[in-house]
């Protein structure tokens, strides 16, 4: 008896074993074949675009988030994301604030050398955008304004308080303007501010932005969404944003057409690019150019493959192909 049951306590632990082992292998192998994670984070521009892009791709499950260009440049010089989005160039600032030095970075937007933390990074130009200046629906006297008209609205140099103060608008109310657009963070604010005020963050800036003013009249959200909806219910505000915010929400609020001197007003839109005064390039930065066995290169050869870019309209930005047929052949060859 005393055998027999040496017996089954032995068969009853290697079964017991198996189990637990057999467990263990199916648990180890399921890990390892979880999609490799990806960290995508920056501008609130690109983000519609990066969301549609994570979303089609299936190689990675990728964490995409916004808050601006300077959070996803920040991110990735840190070290704690794989892909930083920016509607700008990256700045000496950027640099400075991770407690580089501002001097690697190359006016082109690429840099002479790594971050503190090791991160060297590379420039990728993914879309185009038409940056959009928009009003209420039922604005019909500021539907069109050149860049000195935007400079009084939106700068601290002698601003108009009301609508009629500013220079060459007929029909115009004595009603104050009310501005609601990008916080400090946005490479989108940062573009519409280098556009207009010349000598934009040099030492020759000729003047600041309405927010540096700080009288009130700009409310600065993150969120373009938020920034649209404000629009949508203040007869008398004004901003501005990407213009797949605008695509994205249809006859909610109205386009401004634009022109950088008095005449030749043009429309935003992802046909007139060419000639859009506020057309700006879209980017993606990396740590250097990935290695061919890293998941993040097989991740821009599909955001530069057909498939990928023909996703970019449907989102409300333009392909590359449209600006230059060479772009995404130069960029390729890198990968």
């Amino acid at each position: 008896m005393k055998k027999s049951k040496t017996i089954s306590m032995v068969v009853i632990i290697s079964i017991i074993s198996i189990i637990l082992t057999s467990g263990c292998l199916e648990t180890t192998e399921t890990e390892s074949s979880e999609k490799p994670k990806l960290i995508q984070s920056g501008s609130s521009t690109l983000l519609p675009l990066a969301i549609a892009w994570a979303e089609e791709f299936d190689k990675a499950d990728i964490s995409v988030s916004g808050g601006g260009s300077s959070h996803g440049f920040n991110s990735l010089l840190m070290g704690e994301a794989d892909l930083g989005d920016a509607s700008r160039l990256m700045k000496g600032k950027d640099y400075e604030k991770v407690g580089g030095d501002p001097n690697d970075v190359n006016p082109d937007g690429t840099a002479k050398g790594p971050s503190p933390a090791g991160v060297w990074p590379h420039k990728w130009v993914v879309a185009y955008d038409a940056l959009t200046v928009v009003v209420n629906n039922n604005n019909n006297w500021a539907t069109q304004l050149n860049y000195s008209q935007l400079k009084t609205i939106f700068t601290d140099d002698n601003p108009a308080v009301y609508w009629d103060e500013v220079p060459g608008l007929n029909n115009a109310p004595h009603e104050k303007i009310e501005i609601y657009a990008p916080d400090e963070a946005s490479g989108t604010y940062d573009f519409f501010f280098e556009e207009i005020i010349p000598g934009w963050g040099k030492k020759d800036q000729q003047t600041n932005t309405r927010l540096d003013l700080g009288d009130g009249v700009y409310h600065p959200s993150a969120d373009d969404n938020v920034i649209l909806s404000a629009i949508k219910d203040n007869k008398y505000a004004i901003g501005y944003l990407g213009y797949a915010y605008y695509k994205e929400n249809p006859g909610k609020v109205k386009t401004v057409w634009i022109a950088d001197e008095d005449v030749n007003f043009e429309e935003p839109s992802l046909t007139n690019i060419a000639n859009y005064p506020m057309a700006r390039p879209l980017h993606i930065y990396t740590n250097g150019i990935p290695e061919t066995d890293n998941v993040i290169n097989d991740y821009l050869k599909y955001i530069l493959s057909e498939d990928g870019q023909d996703i970019v309209p449907d989102v409300g930005y333009v392909k590359l192909t449209l600006v230059d047929e060479n772009m995404i052949t130069d960029q390729l060859a890198k990968l």
